[in-house]
C-alpha cells in the first residue's frame, strides 16, 4: 500500500469515527453502553413523511436508552439485557445503508450474546420488512410481531396478550393516518392496558419515553419525553401521556 493511500485511508477511518461517535452522542437515546432493560417497546417509521420513532416502558428506573435512532434511515432497539456493543455497531451499519437484516445477521454473533438480548431494527430501505430477534434467555411473556413500519416487541410482561394489544393499536393508528408521534403514545398506552410489566403489578411500568427525529435533525431530536422511575406507585405510561398532551398543546405540534 503506498503512504498516500495509507494516509489517505487512515484519515478517512478517523474522520468516520468521530462522525459516528458524535452522531451517537446525539442520537443515541442515552449513553452506548449504558446498561438498559426494557419489557415493551415500539419503532415506528413512516416513508412519506420521513419521521423515525422509538417508544418504550419498563418497571426499571429508567428505560431511556434501549434504541438509537438514524435520522432518515431506521432506528435498533436492543433491549432485556441491552448490550451497548451491539446498539452501537447496529447504529452504524444502518447509518451507512446496510438493511434490517443484514444488521441483525451481525449482531446474532456469539460476541454481542444474543440469547439474553431483544433486537428489533426496522430502515427506511426496507420498510416492510424489520428484523426481529428474542433471545432463548430472556424472561417470559415475550415476543414480536412487525408490519409495514412497525416492530413491537417485549419481555417481562404480564401476559402474551401485551404484544398483541400494542400492535393492533399501532396498526389501527396507522390505518387512520395519524402522526408517527400519536402512534407511538397510543400503542405505548395500550400496552399497559393490556398489563404492562408483570414486575409492576397495577403500576403497570415506572419508567417510559418517546422519541421522535425528522430526516433533517442533527443537532437533537425533534421531540424527546422521558419519564424516569420514582419511588411511588405512579404509572409511567401515564406520566408520559401528560407530558405528551402538554407538548401537543405547544405551538407548531
Amino acid at each position: 500500500m503506498c503512504p498516500a493511500y495509507s494516509s489517505a485511508k487512515h484519515t478517512y477511518l478517523f474522520i468516520m469515527k468521530r462522525f459516528i461517535l458524535s452522531n451517537c452522542y446525539i442520537f443515541c437515546l442515552l449513553l452506548i453502553f449504558n446498561p438498559c432493560f426494557a419489557t415493551w417497546s415500539i419503532i415506528v417509521a413512516d416513508s412519506k413523511t420521513k419521521k423515525i420513532g422509538i417508544a418504550g416502558a419498563s418497571c426499571t428506573h429508567s428505560v431511556y436508552g434501549i434504541g438509537a435512532i438514524v435520522p432518515g434511515k431506521g432506528a435498533i432497539v436492543v433491549q432485556a439485557m441491552s448490550n451497548g456493543v451491539a446498539r452501537l455497531d447496529g447504529f452504524r451499519m444502518i447509518m451507512e445503508g446496510a438493511t434490517a437484516a443484514d444488521v441483525l445477521t451481525k449482531i446474532k454473533g456469539p460476541y454481542y450474546n444474543p440469547e439474553e438480548q431483544q433486537y428489533a431494527i426496522l430502515c427506511m430501505n426496507d420498510l416492510k420488512n424489520a428484523a426481529v430477534y428474542t433471545g432463548s434467555n430472556t424472561h417470559g411473556f415475550g415476543g414480536t410481531l412487525t408490519g409495514n413500519g412497525v416492530s413491537v416487541q417485549g419481555n417481562t410482561l404480564t401476559n402474551k396478550n401485551v404484544i398483541q394489544a400494542v400492535f393492533d393499536a399501532a396498526q389501527k393508528a396507522q390505518r387512520d393516518s395519524l402522526p408517527v408521534e400519536d402512534i407511538l403514545m397510543l400503542a405505548l398506552a395500550a400496552g399497559a392496558e393490556a398489563g404492562g410489566d408483570k414486575r409492576c403489578g397495577e403500576k403497570k411500568a415506572s419508567s417510559a419515553f418517546l422519541t421522535v427525529s425528522k430526516a433533517n435533525d442533527r443537532d437533537e431530536h425533534w421531540l424527546n419525553l422521558v419519564i424516569y422511575g420514582k419511588n411511588d406507585q405512579s404509572n409511567a405510561v401515564d406520566a408520559l401521556h401528560e407530558k405528551f398532551i402538554l407538548w401537543k398543546k405547544e405551538p407548531g405540534h
